[in-house]
């Protein structure tokens, strides 16, 4: 990490930070304020070596950290490896999982830098509601197997909020104090892909402010609590916009299951980086140039964009003020 940091120092941090690899767009979950399982297709995923190889690539490239995402990253069977291989190439790793699988892939899971497991509420029918899936004791029985038998990371379990989940937090929050777990909580948001069928669940700014005000009196009474102020202000005030703009395509590495590198971000693509070229070819050719030089001015499905990945690379890049409390903010409780 510190000969990555060189190097992006000697480029002036203007080189991706992160690679957000999809590992699959399938998902074993029907949340209802999520689209990707109502619009789930066929999908090529790249061979082992493929993605080993974009590894060794983003090493080499700069690249701090990596995170697997999805749809559900552990319904491709590959992914205990690759977090192996991360690993071992000494990015810093994180993985969001719904965890109906984590207890069968435990032991690459600790692993990870920093393990997620999305739980909204302890509420075993709401959980079933919410999520479409009676699956709240799998999962916290895969934690307390965690928890009881493996030596782990940070594991910070993700919650979902709105307003009708919110009074759930504080024995979700107890839940996680007393085993050591962080618990982060991100209000409900549009996630638009240009070939999707979605539903708006996108909250309004007096809804968010409730959300907002519970949560910071929640973190009053439980340190485990992460709150990212700037991100929930950049929410309220409509996401990306031109002073605001989304660094993606340039700071961020949106890499798809087939091993494709997809620009300007994960959700809209103008342009696909086949799987064979190398990380240096896909940024060196014309096509990447021209969207990373048009992206600040920003295109009209990037206007009002809220997605937590591409607002982390942007954070850092277009404000150091914004970039430090936010580091503050996870270092706290890191």
């Amino acid at each position: 990490m510190l000969r990555n940091g060189l190097r992006q120092l000697r480029h002036g941090f203007n080189r991706p930070f992160m690679v957000m690899f999809e590992t699959t767009l399938h998902c074993n979950m029907k949340c209802g304020y999520c689209a990707i399982w109502q619009n789930q297709q066929p999908e090529e995923r790249a061979v082992r070596e493929r993605v080993f190889a974009r590894m060794d690539e983003a090493a080499a490239f700069g690249v701090f950290a990596w995170s697997f995402s999805g749809g559900e990253p552990l319904m491709n069977p590959n992914v205990p490896d690759y977090i192996e291989w991360a690993a071992r190439l000494g990015f810093y790793t994180s993985m969001p999982t719904n965890g109906l699988a984590l207890k069968k892939y435990a032991g690459a899971c600790v692993k990870l830098d920093q393990l997620e497991v999305s739980i909204d509420t302890l509420d075993r029918e709401k959980f079933a509601k919410r999520r479409g899936i009676d699956g709240l004791p799998t999962i916290l029985a895969a934690l307390d197997h965690i928890k009881g038998a493996l030596e782990h990371n940070i594991i910070q379990i993700n919650a979902a909020v709105d307003l009708e989940n919110l009074e759930d937090l504080p024995a979700l929050a107890a839940y996680c104090e007393e085993r050591g777990f962080l618990l982060h909580t991100e209000a409900v948001h549009n996630v638009v892909r240009t070939t999707w069928k979605t539903e708006d669940v996108e909250m309004r700014r007096e809804e968010l402010d409730r959300v907002a005000a519970f949560v910071l009196e929640l973190r009053r009474a439980h340190k485990c609590v992460r709150f990212y102020t700037d991100y929930y202000k950049f929410y309220r005030d409509d996401g990306f916009n031109e002073k605001f703009p989304c660094r993606s395509a340039s700071h961020l590495v949106n890499m798809r299951p087939d091993g494709s590198i997809q620009f300007p971000c994960a959700f809209v693509s103008l342009h696909r980086g086949a799987p064979e070229m190398s990380l240096r070819e896909i940024y060196d050719s014309p096509e990447v140039r021209k969207i990373v030089e048009q992206s600040p001015r920003m295109w009209d499905f990037c206007k009002g964009c809220k997605i937590g990945c591409p607002y982390e690379v942007s954070a850092y890049r277009n404000s150091p003020l914004t970039a430090v409390r936010s580091a503050l903010d996870f270092l706290r409780l890191g």
